[in-house]
């Protein structure tokens, strides 16, 4: 097997193990998420909306989500409904409108980050462990390219 041959399989490796955490991580979340009446795109913009961090504007969170402005539009409105997140106008500019979790949302994104990050297998890491895993997946993540804005 030639060295690039072998370089591509290793990430493809890589890749698919990946995409295996991730999918066991929702399999056993998915029951939590029903109860919750959350599909994935709810739970994942949810998941984005950290309390400890400044609330993101609707255009902030469609380019996090790598998703259309409208598509967003659709999924804060459902949030909205079931009492999630309130949209707040940005005091300095009346056309930016910032996302911010209710009480209720919080606790919501409470319940399903830590089901979230209790089921998945890298849970069953060491911590040492969890921190060299963490380290290469940070300076990786580091390479994606930015979404356009």
């Amino acid at each position: 097997m030639s060295r690039r041959a072998a370089t591509e399989r290793l990430t493809y490796s890589l890749v698919d193990s990946l995409f295996a955490i991730s999918g066991a991580t929702m399999a056993q979340v998915s029951e939590l998420m029903g109860t919750l009446g959350l599909t994935t795109a709810l739970a994942d913009a949810l998941w984005q909306l950290d309390p400890e961090q400044p609330a993101p504007s609707m255009r902030e969170l469609a380019v996090r989500l790598r998703c259309d402005p409208s598509t967003l539009t659709f999924v804060a409105d459902r949030l909205a409904k079931k009492q999630l997140l309130k949209r707040e106008v940005e005091p300095g500019n009346r056309r930016i409108k910032r996302l911010v979790l209710t009480a209720k949302g919080a606790a919501v994104r409470a319940k399903l980050t830590a089901a979230m990050t209790r089921s998945s297998p890298l849970a069953r890491l060491s911590p040492a462990e969890q921190r060299q895993l963490l380290a290469l997946l940070t300076r990786a993540r580091a390479l994606v390219p930015r979404p356009r804005r």
